[in-house]
């Protein structure tokens, strides 16, 4: 069933669809065969390709879109990449919780790694995430996480990490509370700090929306359904509960529309059956705050605009989409 696109994004609904497309089609183009798991860089580059169709189709269709990101998530854990991990276990938990052991062996042999060591501090962090989300609070199991989590050095660190690059200690902050055997604290430290990820989020947007050219056309080079936020909206409604999650994102917190977008798309993955939250205003192309001339120079250029695989509407130039590790 499709759904309406979140109206604060102001973001034409085909022109997502046809985004998703083309990043699809280009992972189908170069994926590698099941069994080539050598080819490190075919495997992220289709990875990354899936992980951005599966964004944008997120936005307008979410069980097609949660699909292809559990497609991404299995090529990225092909190629050794954690962040596979992360994705299905935000995503769907249900699927991999005979994960956790593998998982968290991977994840405590890296006690005491920075930068350099076999598993990056952005791997770690997103291993450590998706054990925390499988674990049960209170086990032998989520006790000897604490400890690792407790002890490392990232607990207080400030490397970038993410698509919105914020400090480590966030995501750390995370993992902590979903280990937590104390659950009201927990959830409300846990809330608040999706509200920190939901503003910057926000301004992130508020900053890419500056270019009409390149948002218009869905080819912003942001991650618009940003996977930091919505997979761990999704992990903190598994974890600590829907009405918790909804009633400290609501009271006494002040949101700007935008930043309802991500917190609205991760309790959809987590609970597809409940009402839209929160009703946000649907503000359309056609908003009389917009410009009514949109003739000149800055009018929303269409596909007919693009002028070549190097053109305005494709940020990654001619390496395809998925020539990087996005969100990694």
């Amino acid at each position: 069933m499709t759904s309406p696109p979140p109206g604060p994004l102001r973001l034409d609904a085909d022109r997502m669809r046809t985004a998703a497309d083309f990043h699809e089609a280009y992972g189908h183009l170069v994926e590698p065969d099941e069994g080539e798991d050598g080819d490190f860089k075919a495997l992220v580059e289709a990875a990354s390709a899936y992980r951005l169709a599966g964004q944008w189709r997120l936005l307008t269709e979410r069980g097609p879109g949660v699909e292809l990101l559990l497609h991404a998530a299995w090529l990225f854990s092909r190629a050794g990449l954690a962040y596979g991990a992360y994705l299905r276990a935000a995503l769907a938990p249900d699927r991999y919780g005979d994960q956790l052991d593998s998982w968290t062996e991977r994840l405590l042999r890296t006690a005491g790694q920075r930068h350099g060591a076999s598993e990056h501090v952005q791997q770690q962090t997103y291993l450590l995430l998706a054990c925390a989300r499988l674990t049960t609070p209170g086990s032998a199991q989520a006790a000897e996480l604490r400890s690792f989590a407790t002890g490392s050095p990232h607990r207080d660190g400030v490397v970038p990490v993410g698509s919105m690059a914020m400090p480590v200690r966030t995501f750390w902050g995370l993992a902590l509370d979903m280990l937590s055997p104390e659950d009201g604290p927990a959830a409300r430290r846990y809330a608040g700090t999706l509200a920190e990820l939901s503003r910057a989020y926000a301004r992130t947007v508020d900053l890419a929306m500056a270019n009409t050219l390149t948002w218009f056309n869905a080819a912003a080079p942001i991650d618009v359904a940003d996977l930091d936020v919505i997979g761990t909206v999704a992990m903190g409604v598994q974890r600590f509960g829907l009405n918790r999650m909804l009633d400290l994102l609501t009271t006494g917190t002040e949101l700007p529309a935008v930043a309802l977008v991500p917190l609205d798309l991760g309790m959809s993955v987590a609970s597809p059956e409940r009402p839209r939250w929160p009703p946000t205003p649907d503000v359309r192309l056609d908003d009389p705050d917009e410009p009514e001339d949109l003739d000149g120079p800055d009018r929303p250029n269409g596909p007919d605009d693009w002028g070549g695989p190097d053109g305005p509407g494709r940020p990654w130039g001619r390496g395809g989409p998925g020539g990087g590790l996005g969100g990694l």
